[in-house]
């Protein structure tokens, strides 16, 4: 019995979390990133931030990706419990100090913080695939188009495996 309400109390709180999610929509997030300081950060671009986010969760807050090895990953930015959060399901280095939970609602600014620990690592934005086979070395400039900020349309090089010591 003891289980079965614990299975309720956790549904019930991914309820609630699902309940305050949000789509953003992409200039309306592009405005958020910059106001929240990611615009240049570590030399990354605006453009960089929406190109993963809209990889990796289509700007859906409430996005959950379970993985074959266990882990899952959460939120507009797909932070992986093994690493980032805790799930409480899942070992976890939980470097970001957050439950995941708390990243699958509209209020971005834990996830942006957690997204800024990610990017101040040694692998940098290569920690997200999606940047390196869709945003790396394009044009992103595209994604700031239309949203009417001055935000800074070029980004850092990445530093190439024999370059850097890894």
């Amino acid at each position: 019995m003891k289980a079965f309400i614990n299975v309720e109390v956790a549904l019930a709180m991914l309820m609630a979390a699902i309940v305050d999610a949000k789509i953003y929509e992409r200039c309306e997030l592009a405005l958020k990133l910059e106001r929240e300081g990611l615009n240049g950060f570590k030399g990354y671009t605006v453009g960089d931030w929406l190109c993963i986010a809209h990889y990796e969760s289509g700007f859906d807050t409430s996005f959950v990706n379970h993985n074959p090895d266990g882990s899952s990953e959460y939120g507009i930015f797909q932070l992986n419990s093994a690493w980032w959060c805790d799930n409480g399901v899942t070992p976890t280095q939980n470097l970001c100090h957050i439950d995941c939970r708390d990243l699958l609602n509209r209020h971005l600014l834990d996830d942006i913080l957690c997204a800024k620990q990610v990017v101040s690592t040694q692998n940098s934005m290569t920690a997200w695939d999606s940047w390196i086979q869709h945003c790396y070395g394009h044009d992103l400039s595209q994604w700031l188009k239309g949203c009417n900020m001055h935000a800074k349309h070029h980004s850092k090089k990445l530093i190439h495996d024999s370059d850097s010591k890894r």
